[in-house]
């Protein structure tokens, strides 16, 4: 495989996009941009477009104009794993 993602929607209010992943071999050429483009269109007509990343691919998305969320949380099954990978903080950062 060489690119992919998918939105989750329920056809009113919140379109999730998840899962977007170009190979790195593949990177640099356009397929992500595309990717993201074409899951923002079929999700235009919804409220909202919500977006998870990974961290350092932050840039990428803003030029598609997302923005930060600041009440966004998670429950992670590898809570140790996300917190070292700073996906999420730790209770202190509450």
């Amino acid at each position: 495989m060489i690119g992919a993602g998918r939105a989750l929607a329920d056809g009113v209010d919140c379109s999730y996009l998840c899962d977007v992943a170009v190979h790195p071999d593949y990177q640099g050429i356009g397929l992500g941009r595309k990717i993201v483009s074409q899951l923002i269109e079929v999700s235009k007509n919804h409220k909202k477009i919500l977006l998870y990343s990974v961290p350092g691919k932050e840039e990428f998305y803003a030029k598609f104009g997302f923005k930060k969320m600041k009440t966004a949380m998670a429950i992670f099954k590898n809570e140790k794993q996300a917190i070292e990978w700073q996906l999420i903080g730790d209770e202190d950062d509450l």
